[in-house]
């Protein structure tokens, strides 16, 4: 089982968000002008990816050499800051002799014609490889995605009813690890749900809607499962439930921990932390390699929870699934009293009213949203991660608020080392 890596409130960490400019400097330089170099050409994709696979084959391909081609699973950004941070990387791969830029819809790689002769051609083939030998390293570090039963699931045992837990953003299933005894102590088996978080909300539904269904048809399932969801979790089993391959004799109950069912404004912070993750890995500053980083997506989902979102209107338009039980579940511990509060409502009203760079930077950091985000960050009115007011959703009258924050709820263990009390559990047990 993979670790969790701190689920939402890991993003309260990230006070040197002001130092990200100063990272951003150090881009890849152009692509490199000696005379007739060899260009390659690889489109992006219409979300701005590109086929690691593919800039390898196509490498491989243009300069003579047969390679066997990575698995084609990797998408890497190649546009925006994204695209910067994948730039640099394949560049220093790739070595000295390797341009690569953007231009248009493609990503262009030029190469110095000395690494194709023949006394520098097995030092480029070696590079070709060490890439591709990467990719392969990667794309089997993401076999891990998908569903995962553990040893107590026992497929339609009505003594042992199957619940599948959904993890939030810059989680794992790792996040439940402190639930799993009470549940498979109280008769139930487990089925987890891993996922690469920061990938588009619509990509990543879909993908659980079909894993879903592919794993209940190859174990022979007839039952229906609970469905449990943490934060952004509890969006994509929303987005499967009420959704058109939705049914409600596959889904017994559903219980939102925590959601973000009408979107949180702290939100946007979370694609700086994954930045900055990323950043940190592609300058060597991480052991992790940075294919990690950049092929789980870095922070697209973020535009998709904030509040008002596309994907967030589409999602709360569509009616709840007749014949299944919704239930909520929302903290109210957050850090901010309400003496804090208007000690920090003063102190951005003041920097606003100073102006300059110092009130402009204020400005850009809280936008027009100061209010949403200290209800998120105020005790009694939000979990530090999500406000109560915006984990409920209409036509839902089962909606619980208890006296936890976003991770204690489920007892996120990078936060709780000890097994429990889990603060869910009870209503958990209730529910299902």
């Amino acid at each position: 089982m993979s670790n969790d890596r701190g689920g939402f409130s890991s993003l309260f960490r990230l006070s040197a968000w002001v130092l990200l400019p100063f990272f951003l400097a150090a881009g890849p330089s152009s692509a490199a002008e000696a005379s007739g170099p060899l260009e390659v050409r690889v489109p992006m994709d219409e979300s701005g990816d590109v086929a690691l696979a593919e800039v390898v084959a196509r490498l491989a391909g243009a300069s003579g050499l047969t390679l066997n081609r990575p698995p084609d699973d990797l998408l890497l950004p190649a546009a925006g800051i994204g695209g910067t941070l994948t730039r640099r990387m394949l560049a220093e791969s790739l070595g000295p002799g390797v341009g690569v830029v953007v231009q248009g819809r493609e990503l262009r790689f030029a190469i110095d014609p000395d690494l194709l002769r023949a006394a520098n051609r097995p030092r480029w083939e070696a590079r070709l490889n060490q890439l591709a030998q990467r990719a392969e390293r990667e794309s089997q570090r993401r076999a891990h995605y998908g569903m995962h039963a553990l040893r107590s699931y026992r497929p339609n045992d009505p003594k042992r009813p199957t619940v599948c837990l959904l993890h939030g953003v810059n989680s794992s299933s790792g996040g439940f690890t402190h639930m799993i005894a009470p549940l498979e102590d109280a008769g139930y088996g487990i089925v987890m749900y891993d996922y690469p978080f920061n990938r588009d909300l619509d990509e990543t539904c879909a993908r659980f809607a079909r894993d879903w269904r592919e794993f209940r048809a190859g174990a022979g399932e007839t039952r229906p499962w609970g469905l449990v969801g943490h934060s952004m979790g509890a969006l994509i089993a929303r987005a499967y439930v009420e959704g058109p391959s939705g049914d409600a004799r596959d889904v017994s109950t559903l219980i939102l921990i925590g959601p973000v069912n009408q979107g949180a404004s702290l939100a946007k912070l979370q694609t700086l932390y994954q930045l900055l993750n990323s950043i940190q890995a592609v300058n060597a500053q991480k052991l992790s390699d940075p294919l990690a980083h950049l092929g789980d997506g870095l922070g697209k989902s973020v535009e998709d929870i904030l509040p008002g979102s596309a994907f967030l209107t589409a999602l709360n338009r569509r009616p709840r699934r007749e014949g299944v039980p919704y239930h909520i579940l929302a903290g109210d511990i957050a850090i901010l009293t309400s003496e804090a509060r208007r000690r920090v409502e003063d102190r951005i009203a003041a920097f606003r009213e100073q102006g300059g760079m110092v009130g402009a930077l204020m400005l850009r950091l809280v936008g027009n949203n100061l209010s949403d985000q200290l209800d998120e960050l105020s005790d009694g009115l939000g979990d530090c991660c999500v406000a109560v007011a915006r984990t409920k959703l209409d036509g839902v009258t089962d909606h619980v608020v208890i006296h936890a924050n976003h991770a204690e709820l489920i007892r996120a263990p990078l936060l709780f080392a000890d097994p429990g009390p889990v603060a869910c559990m009870p209503y958990l047990l209730k529910w299902l």
